[in-house]
């Protein structure tokens, strides 16, 4: 009896908290526009020069964009009422996959392993996953971003 009073309890104030999140205004992170997700890349990315190459996701939660030059490919994710930030480099990703309109990216970040981006209309995926095929690393191939004295002789 005490193992279901325990249960309803927690039940109750799960939902309290849920309760007084939402009356208080808190929500998820939206990216509304290309320039907010861009404020993101600049805010966590240094000198990030942002290219003409880029594209919001229909949902609000994922951006892309290549860098000016090309080096690298911005990736914003809205996760909880932050963003997810990160330039990936030459040798960053694992993988670059299609279906249908979804993007799936697999990089070579424990923190962040796998990256879903619904891009909505035909054609845009694999547009992106064309542009991500120099960012691929080899299987058991060296990371693009290591420096040539970190490499054991």
């Amino acid at each position: 009896m005490t193992d279901v009073l325990a249960l309803i309890g927690a039940a109750f104030g799960i939902g309290l908290i849920v309760l007084l999140n939402m009356a208080l205004g808190w929500t998820r992170l939206r990216l509304n526009t290309e320039g907010e997700a861009q404020r993101f890349l600049k805010r966590d990315v240094m000198g990030f020069k942002v290219g003409t190459e880029q594209i919001l996701t229909p949902d609000r939660c994922g951006y892309l964009c290549l860098e000016a030059d090309g080096g690298r490919i911005g990736l914003v994710l809205a996760r909880g009422d932050n963003a997810v930030v990160r330039a990936l480099r030459p040798g960053d990703v694992r993988s670059a996959q299609v279906n249908g309109t979804t993007l799936t990216l697999a990089l070579f970040d424990y923190t962040l392993p796998r990256a879903v981006l619904e891009l909505g209309r035909d054609g845009q995926a694999t547009d992106w996953a064309d542009r991500l095929k120099d960012f691929v690393r080899a299987p058991g191939g060296t990371p693009g971003n290591e420096a040539r004295y970190a490499k054991s002789a």
